[in-house]
Parts: C-alpha cells; structure tokens; sequence
C-alpha cells in the first residue's frame, strides 16, 4: 500500500470522529482499515503476557481476555484497536502543527527504544531517571542544564586556574548532569514544555504521569495487567517487561510522527518479514543469587557438635614401635590442631627421619561444656546455701543473748524495788 493511500485512508476515518473521542469503543466504529501490526507478529513479540493474577488491577479488566497458569493474558485484538488508533491520534496532531513530544521510559527494558524513538521525532526523552519538579519546577531544572553547558566550556579549556582535585571533581559533576539531563537540553534552549507525553512505564514514571496531567500534556501510556490506567489518556494494553513488546508499540507510535513530517515508517502497514525485534536480554545460567541468612547461635553450636561427631571415626593411627611392648598411640586430628613438638632424628646416610607426632589437645564439645556449666552452678548454689545457714545461726545466737541480757536486766530491777 502506498503511502498517499495511506494518508487518505487515515483521514476519512478521523473525519467520522471528534478530537475529544480517546475511548476505545469509538474505534469500533471507524473505517476498515488494512492491519497496522498482524496478530501473528504481536504474539511472536509477546504483547499478550500479563502478571500474575494476584497483582492484577480491577481497572484492567477490561483490556484482560482470560488467565492460564496463575497469569493474566491481554486481549490482543484491544490492543491491535488501541495501538491504530493511538496512531491515528497522533498523525492527526503532527499534521495540524508543530507540537513538541516527551519519551520517558526508566525501565531497563524500555531505555534503548525510548532514545531510539525520541531521536527518530527529533524530540525530548528521559530514560535513566526522572527529576521531581521537571514538567512543574521547570526553572530549576533549566538552571541545572546551563550549570552544565557552563562546566562543559570549563572542561574544553581544561580546568585553568583550577587545582587537579577540583577539576576531579568538576569532572565527576559533569558526568552526573549528562548522565540526567541529556536528554531534556531542548527544553531549555526552546524554554517550553512538550505537549505529548509518551511513557512506556507508567508504574516506574507515576511521578511523570502525575506531572504531566497537572500540566494539562496529553498522555500515552503502555499498560500492563497491573498499572493504574486513571491517569493516562490513551491506553495502549500490552506487556511493559519484554524489550519486544515496547520497542514493537513504540516504534509504531514513532512512524505516526515521522509519517505526518513525511519521513519513512519501519514498522507501521509493513509486513511481517520486514519487521525485525531485537531480542530479550537472556539470563546469565552461571549467575549465582546468594540468599542472606541471619546468623543463629543455636546453627553454630549443632554445626560444631556434627563436626566433631563426624571427625571421630576418621582419625588416623600411627604406631610407635618399642623393644618390649608394641602399643598404637591414636592421634585425632581436628580443624585446628595444637602442635606441642616436633621431633626428627636423623640417622646414617639414608637419613630416615623419624615422623612427626603431633600431639594435639582434644577439643571441648558442647555437651562437656554444658556438663562444666551445670557442675559450676551447683556448687554456687551448695555455698549459698551454707552461708544462708551460717547467717541464719548467727542471727539466732544473737537472739538469745540479747533475750538473756534482758532477762536479767528485769531480774535486777524488782530485787532492786523490793529492797
């Protein structure tokens, strides 16, 4: 199909609907119109694989065609709508005027096909992280942007009049600048905001989701099972964690605006043997993922107590050979041995060396030390007890002394009355 067909096509289905009709009912109703994507190339990308059940959103019940195996599957044939008429939408606007676009997608799986799209629409993107405040403080983001030209003509003339640490240290500064706002510096030289927004991950962007509806800029959003699709204005169901997935929408999103400039189209109307996806990143199988344990006192003790256990049947013997009796001393080795001596006795010119013993000290297991403890407190509580006797005559001696002394006290008192 040609693209002057195209353009025809496009614009007497639009001429049945109104700019504010941005449900996906309306779409029903529009010409028949040739596939933009086939159903065969949306399932080779995955566009129909949601989360699993249990983090579903209610609000994208209606975008969901069934659940297999504990996940959500996105109705393709909504999608297929959704995606034309987001096309059509946004040929519409470019063709109209000039109207400048914002790409955002953080997201790892969407970064490479959101610089791809924005470079392609000569537009702004963000794809390594949002600033707070850049669509609504935009000013201050402004400022940061012409601190960074300015370091950047500091850095051609290679720091003067600056000492090595500080330009060290203007050096690392630059790189964090360029690594946020690289994509945003149109915004400053034009000083406007973008009247589009494109955002390819609206859980990970809610913050540019938000930003973008206080300020009015239309939004398109790729939404999966478990977004939120409140705030976007057209909603385009379809899987957001598989690279296929977004660089297949996004890329058709990108040839409505380079085919209303009058640019070529990659993948919009074109065949299935014409469209090439990237491929998912696969996952390392050498990669190890090391689960944290939090250290327990009882572990460490049935550790060593297993160890201990397990050392005693596989010790080695050696024997020591004397003139009268033959004995087998039985030497246990353990961890950590404790070398006492060491004796080697050099004879005659074959110099056979006597071996080693190695006479170790046998290591305390937890039981004997539990044994030790127990012995321990029982004696402490022997020798309370016998202080507790001891005090406890010593109190009644001097009871009965001082009943004595009190005794004859009064005794004393009536002779001395009756006298």
């Amino acid at each position: 199909m040609e693209e002057k067909d195209k353009k025809v096509v496009v614009e007497k289905a639009l001429e049945a609907k109104t700019e504010t009709d941005t449900t996906l009912e309306n779409v029903e109703g529009l010409e028949a119109t040739p596939e933009i994507i086939s159903r065969e190339k949306l399932l080779e990308a995955g566009v129909y694989f949601g989360h699993r059940a249990y983090q579903w959103n209610p609000k994208m019940k209606q975008y969901i065609y069934g659940k297999r195996l504990g996940i959500h599957i996105i109705d393709i044939s909504k999608t297929q709508k959704a995606l034309e008429y987001a096309y059509k939408i946004l040929y519409k606007m470019c063709q109209k005027s000039a109207i400048s676009f914002i790409w955002v997608g953080t997201k790892k799986h969407a970064k490479k096909a959101i610089e791809d799209a924005a470079m392609r629409t000569n537009s702004v993107y963000v794809n390594e992280r949002w600033l707070g405040g850049t669509l609504t403080n935009s000013q201050t983001i402004f400022k940061s942007v012409k601190e960074l030209e300015r370091l950047e003509e500091l850095q051609k003339t290679e720091y003067e009049g600056y000492s090595k640490k500080e330009g060290l240290l203007f050096d690392k500064k630059i790189a964090k600048l360029q690594k946020n706002l690289n994509g945003i510096r149109k915004l400053a030289t034009k000083n406007s905001l973008p009247q589009v927004m494109i955002c390819a991950s609206p859980i990970d962007d809610e913050i540019a989701i938000k930003e973008a509806a206080k300020k009015g800029i239309k939004i398109f959003t790729i939404n999966d099972t478990n977004s939120k699709p409140d705030l976007s204005d057209f909603v385009i169901p379809a899987n957001d964690d598989s690279v296929k997935s977004i660089t297949l929408i996004l890329t058709v999103l990108a040839d409505a605006i380079c085919a209303a400039k009058g640019n070529p189209e990659l993948f919009a109307y074109k065949k299935d043997e014409e469209i090439i996806l990237p491929e998912d990143p696969k996952k390392d199988p050498n990669k190890k993922n090391f689960v944290k344990r939090p250290f327990m006192k009882k572990e460490a003790d049935d550790a060593q107590t297993s160890s201990t256990d397990t050392s005693t049947p596989a010790t080695e013997t050696k024997t020591v050979e004397s003139k009268p009796v033959e004995t087998k001393v039985e030497v246990v080795k353990e961890e950590k041995p404790v070398k006492e001596t060491k004796k080697i006795t050099k004879t005659t010119k074959k110099e056979e060396a006597t071996e080693e013993l190695k006479v170790e000290k046998p290591k305390k297991t937890t039981k004997a030390k539990a044994e030790e403890k127990l012995e321990e407190v029982k004696e402490t509580k022997k020798t309370t007890k016998k202080t507790t006797k001891e005090k406890a005559t010593e109190t009644e001696v001097k009871e009965e002394k001082e009943t004595k002394a009190k005794t004859t006290k009064k005794a004393t008192k009536k002779e001395e009355v009756k006298e």
